[in-house]
């Protein structure tokens, strides 16, 4: 044989790497070995044999971290009697490198023990539950020149191989050179479409298998059947329980699970409870399959039982059968029984492995006991991983504690753990809720160093951030950056321009949605609608609403209503919203009356506000708005009788208003404010500079329409002085308001802004007021 390269060869132009299982070959990037071996001059295969016929059974390679799971004896691993490796003396000079670091056992095999066909079918397995494909591609290609290509276990083992890496081009190609195809071959082939989404192959190829006079077996049904699953093909899923009861598999514990899986998938309980009852042979694969099952379908407390009497069962729950009783627990608020699984996962030793632990995170965050949760994570320490740290946010989130999901936020990144899009997008709905733009602003330039900022997901949350802390221009260059924009990314950026007072904007950014073909949503057209009935245009507005019905089918919901309900009041067109309400096929909420009710203190008609106030008052008897407004419309109207009724109504009722808050973020604090608020030590600073304010504004004709006292010292004239005198000179003020800001303090927002000539953003419970020079964004149309 001539001594040249061939072209399947596995030898490159600089070294030559043995082509069996070393950490070089399976792990490269865990691996910080140098390679140890190393030539001069490129070896012709035959060469290579011969080196290798000519080696002993341990030489100069490193095998850390991968003894195939026992099937490597102890001579095989290179290890002597003395316990030390050897080596092979007579290898030519340079050949060995014996610079391999950490000092790891070496060892190597000759070319007889790398073809034996057991130890090949070994490695292929190994390779395939590993998924290093690489590996067993150079197998491959080293058995390509052997006779142990034609062997039909072999052949077998490199389609599963082929199947388990996701390489199927391969995987094909090699099964379509095979003579003939066994039950085997044809269950890796389907195993492979099926682990790789490609089940309308694997049905097609099913199909085909009487065709080939190849009769299917229990695996072929149970893969089949989880295809079924994962389809929600009931049909065809009921048409292979038949052929599996006819064919007697249901005796098999794989079939009858996947049997149980399947029905469970497609949401039929009913099936899936009586398989489960019928199973001969219940392992814990069973029990956890259907104890999830009932979980996943809201039946926690049946859920919960079956977790007890699987133990009556004598059958030991599992990590995965423990984080679904968790899960159930929490979702049952079942904190009694959450307590004994957790005492029962500390007993077996589990409590502190990511899965359960993360489990347990979650549980207690569920729970609403968030200091537990906490406990819980500082237990688990460095094995705690991303998925542990984003449970103990997203807890702190649903618990309304933003800052102290930020500050673990900060903790996470301190233990060096790697932040994901989750976490990212956990931390922006916390920034969302507190709200702060220099957190906001931080996190954004973490999420550009790590290379996020492209990710749809962590974009939405991100324009949601800065849209929900007054900076839609942010929000804006955000969105221009996102690679494919999906449709919650669309809506958040609507709404953002809804929201500052961008009608037009929004509406421009609706039409390109639709010519792009992003079908819209409920919530794209709640923003439009938004964006139309806080700046008057009512014709577009009209437009999209019969545009909705019409030509994208979506029904209205109640929010769809009573957005139109707002366009038409706040237009002045009173009768025409009430024309509209009584129209409705649905019987009017509250909230559907509200705006109307707005609209009429609004525009002072206190006649119809009378009959509306009732209609609320029948459906949400506590509406303390209501009460206050009739109240203010009656001493309006010179009817102080009448007004100090509803405040007598209010009190014998005990209906309280929500008092007024507004707060403002002064050097990363957050400092909040009430109506004649003193509790602050800068609060002398504050009056004397509001006063001062005060006094400039009536030099040029302004006066408040109500009484000094009941409107001076509203909260969110407080927080802007606060932040004129705290902050830097050129900085933008940012206030935010539990309630909607009345007229005086808009229009003294308008004022201050002008005569200080700094910008204003103010932002009350239905939008954000950006102030500048005098006007405001809303156009006085509020």
């Amino acid at each position: 044989m001539a001594n040249h390269p061939s072209s399947l060869c596995l030898i490159n132009t600089s070294s030559f790497t043995f082509p069996y299982p070393v950490v070089e070959q399976v792990k490269p990037k865990k691996c910080n070995h140098r390679k140890t071996v190393k030539v001069k001059e490129p070896f012709a295969s035959y060469s290579a044999c011969q080196l290798f016929n000519k080696s002993p059974k341990r030489a100069g390679l490193s095998t850390s971290d991968l003894m195939f799971n026992g099937y490597l004896n102890s001579e095989e691993k290179g290890i002597g009697r003395n316990g030390y490796s050897t080596r092979n003396d007579s290898f030519p000079d340079g050949f060995i490198d014996d610079g391999c670091s950490n000092n790891v056992l070496v060892a190597c095999y000759s070319l007889e023990s790398l073809l034996d066909k057991q130890f090949v079918i070994k490695v292929l397995s190994y390779c395939s539950r590993e998924e290093c494909l690489e590996l067993g591609r150079r197998y491959h290609a080293l058995i390509t020149k052997t006779a142990v290509c034609g062997d039909q276990f072999v052949t077998t083992s490199l389609v599963n191989m082929y199947a388990k890496c996701g390489d199927i081009k391969s995987m094909v190609a090699l099964v379509k050179q095979m003579p003939y195809l066994d039950i085997a071959s044809c269950n890796c082939l389907l195993a492979g479409h099926a682990k790789n989404s490609l089940f309308d192959q694997a049905f097609r190829f099913f199909m085909k298998l009487d065709g080939i006079d190849v009769r299917p077996n229990h695996y072929t049904y149970s893969t089949m059947l989880a295809i079924c699953g994962s389809l929600s093909a009931i049909n065809e899923g009921k048409q292979l329980h038949a052929q599996t009861m006819k064919l007697q598999y249901l005796s098999k514990t794989a079939v009858s699970n996947a049997l149980l899986t399947m029905y469970i998938k497609c949401g039929m309980m009913e099936d899936a409870e009586s398989v489960f009852e019928g199973l001969v042979h219940r392992n814990v694969i069973s029990w956890t399959a259907i104890i999830n099952g009932f979980k996943q379908h809201g039946d926690y407390e049946k859920a919960l039982r079956l977790v007890c009497l699987m133990t009556e069962d004598d059958i030991d729950p599992n990590e995965y059968t423990f984080t679904v009783a968790l899960a159930s627990c929490a979702s049952s608020r079942n904190s009694h029984m959450g307590y004994m699984f957790h005492a029962q996962v500390i007993k077996r030793g589990m409590a502190l492995g990511d899965f359960v632990g993360t489990a347990i995170v979650d549980m207690y965050s569920g729970l609403g006991e968030i200091w537990e949760a906490k406990k819980q994570l500082k237990e688990m320490g460095k094995s705690a991983s991303s998925v542990s740290w984003n449970a103990q946010i997203a807890g702190f989130f649903r618990n309304q504690k933003t800052e102290e999901a930020i500050e673990a936020f900060s903790q996470m990144v301190r233990n060096d753990a790697a932040c994901d899009e989750f976490t990212y997008s956990s931390i922006l709905k916390a920034c969302s809720l507190l709200p702060s733009l220099a957190t906001c602003e931080q996190i954004h330039s973490r999420i550009v160093k790590s290379k996020f900022e492209s990710n749809v997901h962590v974009g939405s949350s991100l324009i949601e951030a800065y849209n929900k802390c007054g900076s839609w221009e942010d929000a804006e260059r955000v969105f221009s950056q996102l690679m494919a924009a999906d449709v919650v990314s669309w809506n958040s950026m609507i709404k953002a321009y809804s929201q500052n007072g961008r009608a037009r904007k929004a509406i421009i950014l609706f039409e390109k949605m639709v010519v792009e073909g992003i079908r819209p949503t409920n919530s794209t057209f709640l923003a439009v609608l938004s964006a139309c009935s806080h700046s008057g245009l009512v014709q577009d507005g009209q437009k999209v609403f019969e545009s909705m019905v019409k030509e994208y089918g979506i029904l209205p919901e109640e929010a769809h209503y009573s957005c139109m309900v707002d366009l038409l009041g706040r237009a002045g067109k009173l009768e025409n919203a009430l024309i509209f309400i009584s129209n409705l096929p649905i019987k009017p909420t509250a909230p559907i009356w509200r705006p109307l009710f707005a609209a009429c203190r609004c525009h002072s008609d206190l006649k119809m506000a009378e009959f509306i106030s009732k209609q609320i008052l029948e459906l949400d008897p506590n509406d303390a708005t209501v009460y206050v407004t009739l109240s203010n419309m009656y001493a309006e109207a010179g009817l102080q009788a009448d007004a100090e009724e509803q405040r007598k109504l209010m009190k014998m009722k005990e209906i309280s208003k929500e008092p007024g808050c507004s707060w403002i973020e002064v050097y990363n604090k957050i400092y909040r404010f009430f109506s004649q608020d003193k509790s602050h030590s800068e609060m002398p600073k504050v009056y004397e500079k509001l006063k001062q304010l005060m006094q400039q504004i009536e030099d040029i004709g302004h006066t408040d329409n109500e009484k000094e006292d009941r409107v001076l010292y509203h909260s969110e004239r407080l927080a802007v002085v606060f932040g004129l005198i705290s902050l830097p000179a050129k900085k933008q003020i940012r206030v935010f308001k539990n309630l909607r800001v009345c007229i005086d303090c808009h229009s003294f927002m308008k004022h201050i802004s002008k005569i200080i000539d700094k910008d204003i953003v103010l932002r009350d419970n239905y939008r954000f007021h950006h102030f500048h020079h005098g006007s405001c964004s809303c156009g006085d149309y509020w």
